[in-house]
């Protein structure tokens, strides 16, 4: 399992997230461009830059959650003790596991619903563009649960944070 979500995040989520990201750069520039010089922007550009940016947000969220970059209060878990920590990562990776649900269950459902819906100006079908929110509803999904499963099996060291590693230095 390890190798699997590896791969999956590591190379084929980044990778995708990075040509989603100089795709977007492109199109934005292409517009910067043709403002400037021609005076009227290709109509496509906004359009097309607004639907990778969204596709940008959600794949890069689901990335920086695997990377444990996103944003967290740690204060609160700081002053806990040792099982309280434990009992409170169960509770976080079960509310991530509960919305990533929510977002393929209704992502899912929305695309049932926008399936004949074409965009105004590229006239690409919608449920392309939203499709992403099943795809990262499942992305956290299968993140969460392996998250949860590492920690509940203590796979996954315990979590060492900066008030611990002043414990042992500190005299009073």
């Amino acid at each position: 399992m390890e190798k699997f979500i590896h791969v999956l995040y590591d190379y084929i989520i980044e990778y995708i997230v990075r040509l989603i990201g100089v795709l977007l750069i492109t199109t934005v520039l292409m517009q910067i461009f043709t403002r400037i010089f021609f005076k009227v922007p290709f109509s496509w550009t906004d359009e097309l830059a607004r639907f990778t940016f969204i596709w940008y947000c959600f794949l890069g969220s689901v990335l920086t959650m695997h990377k444990k970059m996103h944003l967290g209060i740690d204060y609160f878990e700081s002053k806990m003790k040792q099982r309280g920590r434990f009992v409170n990562r169960v509770f976080v990776y079960a509310v991530q596991i509960f919305f990533a649900l929510l977002l393929a269950y209704y992502g899912f459902k929305l695309l049932g619903i926008v399936g004949r819906q074409k965009s105004p100006i590229m006239r690409v079908q919608m449920k392309y563009i939203y499709s992403v929110l099943p795809i990262s509803g499942v992305l956290y999904l299968i993140l969460s649960v392996h998250e949860m499963i590492m920690h509940v099996t203590h796979k996954q060291g315990p979590v060492i944070l900066p008030a611990d590693s002043l414990k042992g230095d500190v005299q009073v």
